[in-house]
Parts: C-alpha cells; structure tokens; sequence
C-alpha cells in the first residue's frame, strides 16, 4: 500500500531523490536534480518543503508533487509520477490533498503551467477543476543579431530601474515575476535606452554559462503614452539587440506572455517561437460538499 505524506525542512534530499525517481526520469533532457540544485529552487522561486508531498511504497518514491508559494498564490512546480506506477490515481491524490491543505492555510489559489505538447498533463490539471488563463511562450535566436551600431542613449543600469518600468498588470510566468526578478538580483543585468526626457524601453537578462545561454527574463516599453506603436517597438527592439550581443551564449527569452512583449514583434526581430505553455488556476478546496 502506498503511502502519501507532506514534506518537512529537513526532506531536501529526499524530494531531490523522488523528483529524479518521478519526475526527472520523464524528460530526456533534463539534469539529474542535486540537494544543492533543489535549494536553489526554495531561494530563487519560493518552493516550499511544506507544500511539497510525496507517495513511497516499500520505503521507496513512487509520486510527488513540488509547490511554490507565494503571496497569493501557490505554483505546482513538479508532479512526477514513477514509470512503475504510472495510471493508478497517484498524481489526482497529490493534487487533491494539496488542494485540502491549502483551503485552510492559504494561500487558497493554486496554479500550474503546463506545456502544450504535454496533452496527458493538460488532462490531469483540468480533471481536478483546473481552468486555463494565459499563456507563454518560449523564444530563442537561431542565428546571432548584428552588432548595435550608432545606438545612442543604451546604458546599463540595475534591476530597480527596469523594474520600475514594468506594468505590474501583466500577468507573467513563475520564473518571470517580480518575486523572482529580486531573488535573483545578483545574476540579472539590465539594460536600458533613455532619451532627453525618460526611460523609453528596458530589458533584464542573466547569464547561464554551463547551459550556454543568455536569459532574457524581463522587458519594459515606454514609461508613458505618446510616440507611435511602431516607434514604442523600434525602441524595445534597440535594447533588445543590446542585449542579444553576448559571445558564445544563445539568447532565450522563456516563458514570456503576449501581454508583456508582442509575439509576432519578437518574431520581426528574428527570435523563433518554441514550446507554449498554457497557465490555470484553480481556487483550493476542502473536498466536504
């Protein structure tokens, strides 16, 4: 018989082991996640031991589920299910019993974004009450951006002056929202383009070296009305080149809403559109009709 329990503090390396085991195992492209990786999950995107459940059978993992917590709500970062174990109602239980929980300790809104080309996941979350709200996209550049030339007014500047330039009522992904932005600070750089009078458009990025990539994590347009649409995006696209100029990084842009910068004028400016993501929420229940 399976047994199902929330997590504690000290459960780091267990949870590291059972999403390897359920999780990990799922994805070809995925690295092994270390105790030390998994930390950096709890400072960089808030997850939390406690939101955090586990199945075992003969003491070992066979489901799990990683929740973020925030504020106002609660992201599910990983379900995972063991190949051993797949189709037996393990990954409902995980959901359902986080959904109990959080109905009395709150934060009671839950989320998940799922990958399109995951139909199997999509089905999970919309079966427990799941609804779809936004959606994201990832990006990247299959060639490099010529080199800025003659671009007047680009400087770089620190995370708080693009953050300040941000519309705070876009919806973004987890890893693009304002809380992670300031939890990771120390590896994000901005840039920005000002004219005589303001700050017209901004951008924030971070470096990974070990994966080869450069991380477009944020972008900002005009503080406020005026000039033309096809101005505002001539300016976004200024600073976005600015940025793309990195040696021997690819440029990403991942996880990013139509809301906060326009698909198709990422397009023109040669990045390709890769897997989408589809956002749904649902309010926590107590299961007692």
């Amino acid at each position: 018989m399976p047994a199902y329990r929330f997590c504690r503090t000290d459960d780091i390396s267990f949870l590291a082991d059972a999403l390897n085991a359920c999780y990990v195992v799922h994805f070809s492209d995925q690295r092994a996640l270390s105790a030390g990786l998994f930390k950096r999950e709890i400072r960089e995107l808030n997850v939390w031991a406690s939101s955090c459940m586990a199945a075992t059978e003969d003491g070992e993992p066979i489901a799990v589920v990683t929740g973020a917590k925030r504020e106002r709500e609660t992201l599910i970062h990983r379900i995972g299910i063991h190949p051993d174990h797949l189709r037996r109602g393990h990954a409902r239980h995980l959901l359902e019993s986080l959904s109990h929980k959080l109905s009395v300790l709150g934060p009671p809104r839950l989320v998940a974004e799922v990958p399109d080309d995951r139909p199997a996941a999509r089905a999970l979350f919309e079966a427990v009450g799941y609804q779809a709200e936004e959606c994201f996209a990832d990006f990247s550049l299959p060639t490099a951006l010529e080199p800025v030339t003659g671009a007047r007014g680009v400087e770089e500047v620190g995370l708080e002056r693009v953050v300040a330039m941000l519309d705070p009522s876009v919806c973004r992904s987890w890893q693009r929202a304002l809380e992670t932005l300031q939890n990771r600070k120390d590896q994000i750089r901005g840039l920005v383009l000002t004219s005589d009078t303001r700050l017209e458009a901004g951008v924030l990025f971070r470096d990974l070296p070990e994966r080869g990539r450069r991380e477009i994590v944020a972008l900002a347009g005009p503080l406020a009305p005026g000039g033309g649409a096809v101005e505002a995006q001539g300016m976004l696209a200024t600073v976005v080149r600015a940025a793309c100029q990195a040696d021997a990084l690819s440029v990403t842009v991942p996880r990013v809403s139509d809301a906060e910068a326009r698909w198709a004028d990422l397009e023109s400016m040669g990045f390709e559109r890769g897997r989408t993501y589809t956002r749904f929420a649902v309010l926590a229940s107590s299961g007692i009709p």
